[in-house]
């Protein structure tokens, strides 16, 4: 397995300058350059999860795309943006989350393109089904990875490896929920379809981040970091050793590592401008579905996960909007007078209702 750097930096603010600067800095560290060539097509897929503002905290921040985008124009990459949100993914769809997101005043700016297409080709075969993968990036020569730093009910931690799920489009990502009910399945397949995806260029928006109920329901946490890496898994493990969380509590990492497709032997951490141990944070909060996991004695971890893992309510906050209707795997929600109920019996804890929900009315309860 070959080793890989993992970068991090202190970044302040989201200034244009700075940003800029941060991202030159960890791209020329991790040798980006290596991989790029005039005229190489090249797809940066930030995280778009819903129609939010950038303040927040539950997309990439442009100013970091902005970065990215134009490190790639200066050697002479074709760019496009893209991501499918959560959700319904149709062209009225895309066009709010990019208004919202501030991609769309991006790429106006910086004279790129905004993938506006719902195009899907058959992916890859995994337990013997073809995937549908976004027809743009099967057509790209490079991936760059733009991850948001948060914390997630589900997965527990979301960042370079989760994000790739955005490459499947629209509902065909609660498809995958419905297939593989159970959280450690769910995540070895978000650990192959990384693998499959093969970003070359991994970031991690780190600079605002969230924390709590994530990905969209929780707190701003500042961490003031940005991070890189040319491998995903490696990424994340880094992003995880910096806010002092042991990478085995998440999901994802430890089927990626069954997988074989994370060392952490292989994983150099460097730190730009002072050590690693400096840019260490502390403080970050899980999601309340993550407490206690590693209390346990492992024979009973399954078990207690079982029986003690937080059910999803509606609260009073509830607008009957649908959307949760719209994106359960299981169909196990329905409009009754005007306000979503959930069928508890159907429901596999999957959280996709609280992702997708626009007014945070989704709660986790034991």
């Amino acid at each position: 397995m070959k080793e890989y750097t993992v970068a991090a930096i202190r970044c302040n603010s989201y200034s244009t300058q700075e940003v800029s600067f941060c991202v030159c800095q960890l791209l020329e560290r991790i040798g980006a350059d290596s991989l790029l060539k005039p005229g190489m097509r090249v797809l940066v897929k930030p995280n778009l999860l819903s129609a939010k503002t950038p303040d927040q905290q539950t997309t990439t921040h442009p100013e970091v795309v902005r970065a990215v985008v134009r490190y790639l124009k200066e050697r002479g990459c074709q760019v496009m943006i893209a991501d499918s949100p959560a959700g319904v993914m149709t062209p009225t769809s895309l066009q709010r989350v990019f208004q919202c997101t501030g991609m769309r005043q991006l790429a106006r700016q910086e004279k790129v393109v905004l993938n506006e297409s719902a195009q899907s080709v058959a992916g890859p075969l995994i337990d013997g089904v073809a995937v549908p993968v976004m027809a743009c990036a099967q057509q790209a020569d490079l991936i760059v990875d733009c991850a948001k730093l948060k914390s997630h009910s589900y997965t527990v931690y979301t960042g370079a490896v989760k994000n790739c799920f955005g490459m499947i489009p629209g509902l065909f990502k609660a498809q995958m929920h419905a297939r593989y009910p159970k959280r450690e399945r769910f995540c070895r397949f978000l650990a192959q379809w990384a693998a499959h995806i093969a970003p070359q260029i991994c970031l991690i928006d780190a600079v605002e981040g969230m924390q709590g109920e994530g990905p969209s329901g929780g707190e701003r946490f500042d961490g003031k970091r940005l991070l890189a890496s040319r491998n995903p898994f490696a990424l994340d493990y880094g992003m995880l050793k910096l806010l002092q969380i042991d990478p085995q509590r998440t999901p994802v990492h430890r089927q990626a590592v069954r997988l074989g497709l994370i060392d952490a032997s292989q994983c150099h951490l460097v730190g730009l401008g002072e050590s690693w141990q400096a840019l260490e944070l502390q403080g970050f909060r899980l999601p309340v579905s993550a407490a206690g996991v590693l209390k346990l004695i492992p024979s009973f971890r399954q078990l207690w996960q079982r029986w003690h893992r937080p059910w999803p309510q509606i609260s009073e906050r509830c607008v009957g909007c649908g959307e949760c209707v719209r994106d359960c795997p299981r169909q196990a929600i329905v409009l009754q007078h005007s306000r979503a109920q959930i069928d508890l019996r159907q429901c596999i804890r999957c959280y996709c209702c609280q992702e997708v929900c626009p007014v945070h009315a989704v709660v986790l309860k034991r």
